[in-house]
């Protein structure tokens, strides 16, 4: 038996979370590992799939176990586990199979993981994985290139944060804009940004016309097409997707047996439908927009972050650090669901 953080059922109140022992998963595949948790990190699709938005999709069993990243050590490894052995430190956004990192262990494919730079801590590497891989391939896919103008939507959210960072570091970006509330202004420019706006003052769309070759959504406002350049490419993670998208997601999550295919086709043109709608002002100033759904990539986050993690270029921000009870996981919840973190939120399970 292990421990793990729970929802007994969809709720918007995370009141009802509780952290109960559950039979102590097992490897079933020769390329799993087995980690003890040291920390996990919250990002907004914890809380939406404890609200049940996830469910068309990605149909679970009750109860839900709760977290995508992780952080901790290697206690078991199949027998075809080739980049870890036992005692290694590890640290990834794990596939839904496995969702359930806000517990005591948990099993993971090697392939969803990266070793922890020896200099780095569990807890600020837990905050890395999903939203510092979504950020990363945001910017990818919206070809952002070396000397461009970005645009960054909530810039001191998770995926904010990290694309901020990402622009500067790794993608060598000439101006790099984002919008932040008063408070949160100096730790934007720490993360990269050299010029921020302060939403609760200033209407971030009329200050910033048209000045964007990428424009990020990171906060599911349709109306960012506003700062970016005519012609140039817009990608949100917070948006509507498309039928692409979706498919993505039900590749990366759910195999399609469990999802029907003329469930999947009823879905696609819902939301094909709506995100035509939602994105006319994209296409009458011929902005190019895409949805980014996150692609696990253990080799992707080591190659990206372990260099600038280990020398201390890249420091993530933690808002709060929560201990792994039922009172530490409902605040880390109501918190994340607030929107108004600064950085990644950590439930430290294990010191």
């Amino acid at each position: 038996m292990y421990k793990a953080a729970t929802a007994a059922r969809y709720t918007h109140d995370p009141a009802g979370f509780k952290v109960v022992e559950l039979p102590r998963p097992v490897l079933t595949t020769a390329t799993q590992v087995g980690i003890i948790v040291h920390a996990a990190s919250l990002n907004p699709i914890d809380f939406k799939r404890a609200e049940g938005m996830l469910s068309i999709a990605l149909p679970e069993p009750f109860p839900l176990k709760l977290g995508y990243d992780v952080s901790g050590v290697v206690t078991e490894v199949g027998s075809g586990v080739e980049r870890f052995k036992v005692g290694d430190r590890v640290y990834g956004r794990v596939h839904a199979e496995h969702v359930g990192t806000i517990a005591e262990y948990v099993v993971a494919e090697e392939s969803a993981l990266a070793p922890i730079p020896d200099s780095v801590g569990y807890e600020a590497a837990a905050a890395v994985p999903l939203a510092g891989l979504t950020a990363k391939q945001a910017l990818e896919a919206a070809g952002l290139q070396s000397g461009q103008t970005l645009f960054v939507s909530g810039g001191m959210g998770g995926v904010g944060m990290f694309a901020l960072a990402l622009a500067k570091l790794h993608f060598g970006a000439g101006e790099i804009i984002t919008t932040v509330s008063t408070s949160k202004i100096d730790k934007a420019r720490e993360m990269g940004a050299t010029r921020v706006v302060d939403y609760t003052k200033e209407d971030y769309t009329q200050v910033l016309d048209s000045v964007a070759d990428v424009a990020l959504d990171t906060i599911g406002d349709a109306t960012f097409y506003k700062v970016a350049k005519p012609n140039a490419n817009a990608v949100s993670v917070a948006m509507l997707p498309d039928g692409n998208a979706l498919d993505h997601f039900r590749q990366e999550t759910v195999p399609l047996s469990m999802l029907g295919s003329v469930k999947l086709a009823v879905a696609k043109t819902v939301v094909n439908c709506a995100g035509w709608f939602l994105t006319r002002g994209f296409r009458a100033k011929n902005v190019r927009y895409s949805f980014i759904v996150l692609r696990c990539d253990g080799e992707d986050l080591e190659r990206s972050f372990n260099p600038l993690l280990a020398s201390g270029a890249l420091c993530p921000v933690i808002s709060n650090t929560y201990p792994f009870t039922d009172e530490g996981v409902r605040a880390a919840f109501t918190e994340s669901r607030a929107g108004h973190a600064t950085g990644k939120i950590i439930i430290k399970v294990k010191d």
